[in-house]
């Protein structure tokens, strides 16, 4: 038996959820709609909270692959989260905007979705230039007492947007441990500790704590990751302070728990077991692009605690492996001539379902009609050719793949320097349109310097 601060005396029960994020509905891959696909994750997510019945869904994250969906992928959605709640209709959503989705159209329906117990955020709510730090807070019902814990829900934030006005000590640590006055660490550090404060004051029976987060942690594996234009922006843990349990993660892909400390044994094939606080990446449930090439999966997590007085609780992770009902398929393993890529397509099984990108090497460049032969293979089977991954062969006898001096980048012509280039990056000549347009402006900027 546990005694509380409260100062009354019973049993924790477990609080169970079940941690998904990245659905990316509505992407087009290689021109094929993945529909299909998300239906049959959806199956299976169905089914696993028909058969957990957990306390609580968690939705970390681009729900959308982009910010204008269709209506038809917004319906997809709808009817999906109602779906669930009929699988477990005491079980609370929670979903939050990531930086795929639009924060109001996320939103525009969160009062009507209130009334069935979906808690959707979008975005920081403030009132009067003052975070509303209660609209984050979730209470999660239990059906044998009177909570089952906290649901902290954060959305995917830009750094420059946390708030200011946050009741906080204005300086604040860097990551290189140097003082720093009110900048955009500063205020996103102040803004995690307002609301775990304020989980502080509520949660007099030390009942298990969840924050969600749509972010990149700092040493995150990001395999297969496309990482944006500028690069990706990373968030250290120590970001977070003390106060949670479980740490929901969106945004990368790779499933993968990030520890803070104790961890008292891991078997990821089976079960991780860990004392709080934990953090974890659920990953995306269907691949987004084809160097995604591993297992996807939800997460089943169950808090237990806590034990003795040090606050700590036990997390206990499962993953759910998601089948994929049409892999991503590179082939073959390494970079081989187009002769022999195309070859590994003719004799790819007839009845095999897959997303197919060959492997090809070159020294030169394409053929001419290469993709037009690829399609051409795989007309008659049941996989679906989408693309090459072409590899340069360099060959260092050749003059022409030595790299340019500055000074024939100083004395050449600005467009053949440019076709050059193009074909050493993508191993094929540039598009004649292309062309034109590189010559357009070379003499637009030659006339305006006569």
């Amino acid at each position: 038996m546990t005694i509380f601060a409260s100062g009354t005396t019973h049993a924790p029960n477990p609080m169970k959820i079940i941690h998904t994020s990245d659905w990316h509905l509505g992407q087009i891959f290689n021109e094929y709609d993945r529909v299909p696909e998300h239906m049959a994750f959806f199956r299976e997510l169905r089914a696993a909270v028909e058969r957990e019945k957990p306390d609580a869904l968690l939705v970390c994250g681009d729900v959308y692959h982009t910010s204008t969906p269709s209506s038809a992928i917004q319906r997809l959605y709808t009817d999906t989260i109602l779906q669930m709640k009929k699988a477990c209709p005491g079980m609370t959503v929670v979903v939050t905007a990531g930086n795929h989705d639009s924060p109001s159209r996320l939103e525009i329906d969160r009062n009507l979705w209130d009334c069935l117990n979906v808690k959707v955020i979008g975005s920081v709510c403030k009132h009067d230039g003052v975070p509303d730090i209660d609209r984050h807070i979730i209470r999660i019902p239990s059906d044998d007492g009177p909570a089952a814990g906290y649901v902290v829900a954060l959305p995917h934030i830009y750094r420059q947007n946390y708030p200011t006005g946050v009741p906080e000590d204005k300086r604040a640590a860097d990551a290189a441990g140097n003082d720093v006055q009110d900048n955009e660490y500063s205020r996103q550090k102040a803004f995690y500790k307002s609301l775990l404060d304020r989980i502080l004051q509520l949660n007099t029976n030390r009942l298990p704590v969840v924050v969600t987060a749509h972010l990149a942690v700092t040493g995150c594996d990001i395999s297969g990751h496309e990482e944006p234009i500028g690069g990706m922006e990373y968030t250290s843990l120590d970001t977070f302070p003390e106060g949670y349990d479980y740490l929901a993660l969106g945004h990368i892909h790779h499933p993968q728990t990030l520890r803070r400390s104790g961890a008292r044994s891991a078997n990821p094939e089976e079960e991780e077991v860990y004392v709080s606080p934990v953090a974890r990446y659920s990953g995306s449930p269907i691949p987004v692009n084809f160097d995604e090439n591993y297992r996807h999966s939800i997460s089943v997590v169950e808090i237990v605690g806590p034990e003795g007085n040090s606050g700590r609780k036990t997390v206990k992770i499962r993953q759910v492996e998601i089948p994929q009902t049409i892999p991503v398929v590179t082939i073959p393993d390494r970079p081989v001539p187009f002769a022999e890529a195309l070859e590994e397509l003719e004799n790819f099984p007839d009845d095999r379902e897959a997303y197919i990108r060959l492997n090809v090497l070159i020294k030169d460049y394409l053929p001419q009609n290469a993709t037009a032969q690829a399609i051409y293979a795989s007309e008659s089977k049941a996989c679906r050719y989408c693309s090459m991954k072409v590899t340069k062969a360099f060959d260092s006898c050749k003059d022409s793949d030595q790299p340019l001096t500055i000074e024939e980048i100083r004395t050449g012509n600005p467009v053949d320097i440019a076709c050059l280039y193009y074909r050493r990056k993508f191993g094929t000549g540039i598009d004649r349109e292309l062309k034109s347009m590189l010559e357009e402006v070379v003499r637009e900027e030659t006339g305006k310097k006569e």
